[in-house]
């Protein structure tokens, strides 16, 4: 932009975001404006994640910008405005298309960490609301930006928060008595760093001839609808009926479930496929899982090849096995039903994935002897699905599901959710 002051020419940076999508744009705004450090938070999620980092980071002073597929309720966008954030919506879709959501976010943050796009519009708008409006707007302006991608998908450190904080304390709560470890992937963090301390703690115990039970923790995957989580588990392919050439669609709105199964394996659900090698005899140290983690984050820096399983190669007794055992396939009805039988007699106002994670657990406990402890996690809380997983109009009308009556919510849970032939 060309102007002229006294005679003299002035030449003020170019403000062009012609190129940039508006919602992205107006969401970045949103972030330079609310931000008082300088920084910004970004992430794509189906919004839980979302909704923890706006919680911790915009107390902190840091702006933040949440990129949600459409296929999630309107309860978690309308939240995250709440919070702050910049919200962008963006269609459905595979991970391989570029407007997929966690590749929008990606995208907002090379705009800003990158390419630098938003440097002359933060000093102009929003640093001379701070500073008054004598500052001096300079040429280049400085970099005082900084974005930050989560990237929860595959950023290691998810699998090694559950592996240091969730599984000790679900293994201290019942003794180290955990027979079965059961729920749903979203990212496959929190499933892969329990199943992994969980499993590296009897092993441990074996070899410290304190074990209290016969067989290691079973590791059991939840998948909805859609997903092709249960085949990589099942058979080492990753792939769902729903991705067949002649019925895929660009837009895929395969479950009801939001914010669990994936079309892909993600780094943090990856460790769980891989063999992990465990020494048996007593005066060797195993061969930590905690370790492997944090190896597979080094070696995923310098050489994206190298996989957990070849870290490790023993000399001595082992046995080697995967920290995800088995997979289990849950329908939206099965969810359905048990979430309003939860409501009905526990009280419990749940949302859809921790409906399937318990549909989950029961199916595992029904294979069961009597007296073991089959564990999941009650992972979100209906208020944030009223607009969909709680909507008649929605399950009933546009899923085509049956809205469960009161007198189905009498009988037996095991025969109302179809499992009672399996026990």
């Amino acid at each position: 932009v060309n102007c002229t002051r006294n005679g003299d020419g002035e030449i003020s940076p170019s403000l062009d975001f012609s190129n940039v999508d508006p919602s992205i744009h107006q969401a970045i705004l949103i972030a330079l404006h609310a931000t008082k450090t300088h920084g910004i938070v970004i992430e794509g999620t189906s919004g839980s994640t979302g909704i923890s980092l706006a919680s911790l980071a915009s107390p902190r002073g840091h702006g933040v910008i949440v990129v949600l597929p459409d296929d999630q309720s309107t309860q978690k966008s309308a939240f995250l405005k709440k919070l702050g954030c910049g919200v962008v919506v963006v269609k459905n879709c595979s991970i391989s298309n570029p407007g997929h959501y966690v590749n929008v976010a990606k995208r907002v943050w090379e705009l800003i960490e990158v390419e630098r796009h938003y440097d002359a519009y933060y000093q102009k708008h929003v640093l001379r609301e701070y500073c008054g409006s004598n500052s001096t707007l300079i040429k280049t302006p400085p970099k005082l930006l900084k974005a930050a991608f989560m990237n929860q998908f595959d950023n290691l450190a998810n699998v090694v928060s559950h592996y240091t904080t969730t599984g000790p304390e679900i293994h201290s709560q019942l003794d180290g008595k955990v027979n079965a470890f059961v729920m749903s992937a979203g990212t496959g963090g929190t499933l892969v760093g329990v199943g992994g301390y969980l499993k590296e703690k009897w092993w441990e115990n074996c070899r410290r001839k304190c074990q209290h039970q016969s067989t290691p923790p079973k590791i059991v995957l939840v998948d909805p609808p859609g997903s092709s989580l249960f085949n990589k588990v099942k058979y080492g392919v990753a792939y769902a009926p729903q991705q067949s050439e002649r019925s895929l669609r660009r837009h895929r709105y395969d479950t009801l479930a939001e914010g669990i199964g994936l079309d892909r394996v993600t780094a943090n659900f990856g460790l769980g496929c891989d063999e992990i090698t465990w020494k048996t005899y007593s005066n060797s140290k195993c061969a930590s899982f905690g370790n492997q983690i944090a190896l597979r984050s080094n070696s995923c820096i310098k050489n994206g090849s190298t996989t957990v399983s070849n870290i490790f190669i023993p000399k001595s007794p082992t046995c080697k096995s995967k920290i995800v055992d088995d997979a289990i396939r849950v329908t939206d009805q099965q969810a359905v039903n048990m979430a309003h039988y939860l409501l009905r007699h526990e009280g419990l106002f749940v949302g859809s994935s921790t409906a399937m994670n318990i549909v989950g657990a029961m199916m595992v406990a029904s294979r069961m002897e009597p007296g073991c402890n089959v564990v999941t996690v009650v992972c979100d809380g209906g208020q944030r699905h009223t607009s969909r997983f709680w909507n008649p109009d929605f399950v009933v009308g546009e899923r085509g599901l049956v809205w469960p009556a009161e007198k189905d919510l009498e009988g037996n849970i095991l025969e109302l959710l179809d499992i009672s032939h399996q026990i």
